[in-house]
C-alpha cells in the first residue's frame, strides 16, 4: 500500500510496510484505526530504529519541544531503561516512579500516569522498572494490546493532540516491538557513518517481521556538518537509492554540534530554549562569567523547527490520505 502526496510529478510520502493479510484497513470506532488484529495508537509518532546513538532522543525530545512551545498539548513516552527522554527535560527518574507507572499501567491497567515537563508536555517517566516491563511483556499473550491500550486512552480522552514515542536501541527491548506495531507514525533519524546507512536496509525486513502497519514518514538526516556539503548530499543520495518507493528523506538536516547538544542536556533545556536564552546574554557577560555560548545554536535551533514544521505537514497530508485526522 503507498500513500502519495498531490503534486507533479507525485512524491512518496510514506509506503505501509506489511504482508498482504495485514494491508486491509479498517475505521474502527472513536477514532482508532485498526490494521489487521492490533489498533494503531492515534495521534502517534514513533521515533527510532536502529543502534544505540542514532540520534533517536535527540529528535524526540526535540521535536516534542518546540510542538509544545507552538501550541500543541504533547505526550512524550520514554521507552528505554536509560531513561534518556526523561532526563533530557529535566526530570529525575527516580524521584517519579523510575518506569513503575507505565509498568503498572501496562501490566496491572493501572491509569497511566504522566508528569509536567513543560507547558503543554507530559512525559510517561522511563527507569529501571522499564526493563522489567519489557521482559514481561516478552511471554505476554496479549503484549500488543495491552502495550496499545492505555496510550489509546490518551490520545482519545481529548488531552493531547500527538503522542510521541521515544524508542530504546532496536532489538534490546520488546517496548520498541511493541510501539512499532501499535504507532500510527514512523520518523527514523540517521546520519552519514556506515553502520547508520546500513541499518535503513534492514528497516522493511524489520517492520515485516513485526507484523507492522506503521506509515514511514520519512528519514532524518542528522549530525552531518553543515560545511561538508558533498557529505550532506552523498548521505541524501544514499537514503534516497535505499528508501525508494518507500518514503523520502525530509529536506532539513540537523547539523552536528556537539558542544550545543552537550550545553542544553546540561542545563536541562530544550535547544530552542537554550538558543532563546543565549540571545538575553550580552557579550560583556559572556567574557565576565566565561560563559561560551556555540556559534552555531541559532542555526541548530532553527533547523529544528525547519523540521518540525515539516513533520506536521507530512503528517497532516497522510492524516488527510488515510481518511481523517482524527485517527
Amino acid at each position: 500500500m503507498h500513500i502519495w502526496l498531490e503534486k507533479d510529478p507525485p512524491l512518496v510520502v510514506a509506503r505501509v510496510l506489511v504482508s498482504d493479510p495485514w494491508c486491509k484497513m479498517v475505521l474502527q470506532g472513536e477514532g482508532v484505526v485498526e490494521m489487521g488484529s492490533v489498533e494503531t495508537i492515534p495521534n502517534s509518532v514513533v521515533v527510532g530504529i536502529g543502534k544505540g546513538g542514532s540520534c533517536k532522543t535527540t529528535l524526540s525530545t526535540q521535536l516534542a519541544g518546540i510542538w509544545s512551545s507552538e501550541g500543541k498539548r504533547i505526550l512524550l513516552a520514554d521507552l528505554d531503561m536509560q531513561a534518556s527522554a526523561t532526563k533530557v527535560v529535566g526530570l529525575d527518574p527516580s524521584q517519579h516512579g523510575d518506569g513503575r507507572h507505565l509498568m503498572d499501567s501496562i501490566a496491572y491497567g493501572d491509569e497511566l500516569a504522566t508528569v509536567k515537563a513543560r507547558d503543554g508536555l507530559d512525559i510517561v517517566v522511563a527507569g529501571r522498572h522499564t526493563k522489567t516491563l519489557s521482559n514481561h511483556l516478552v511471554t505476554a499473550d496479549t503484549a500488543a494490546e495491552a502495550f496499545a491500550l492505555p496510550f489509546q486512552k490518551a490520545a482519545l480522552s481529548g488531552k493531547y493532540d500527538r503522542i510521541v514515542f521515544d524508542l530504546p536501541p532496536s532489538g534490546s527491548s520488546r517496548l520498541a516491538d511493541l510501539a512499532m506495531q501499535t504507532g500510527k507514525y514512523l520518523l527514523v533519524p540517521t546520519s552519514s557513518g556506515v553502520d547508520n546507512i546500513e541499518g535503513l536496509r534492514v528497516l522493511a525486513s524489520e517492520l515485516e517481521e513485526l507484523e507492522s502497519n506503521i506509515v514511514l514518514l520519512g528519514v532524518v538526516m542528522m549530525k552531518i556538518g553543515a560545511g561538508a556539503p558533498r557529505k550532506r548530499a552523498e548521505t541524501r543520495q544514499q537514503v534516497s537509492e535505499i528508501l525508494a518507493g518507500v518514503a523520502d528523506p525530509f529536506q532539513t538536516i540537523i547539523r552536528d554540534a556537539g558542544a550545543a547538544y552537550d550545553d542544553s542536556r546540561k542545563a536541562s533545556l530544550f535547544l530552542h530554549e537554550y538558543a532563546e536564552w543565549a540571545t538575553t546574554v550580552s557579550v560583556a557577560s559572556q567574557i565576565k562569567s566565561k560563559i561560551r555560548i556555540p556559534g552555531n545554536l541559532a542555526d541548530l535551533a532553527r533547523e529544528f523547527y525547519e523540521l518540525a514544521d515539516e513533520v506536521d505537514d507530512r503528517i497532516a497530508k497522510a492524516d488527510e490520505l488515510l481518511g481523517g485526522g482524527d485517527v
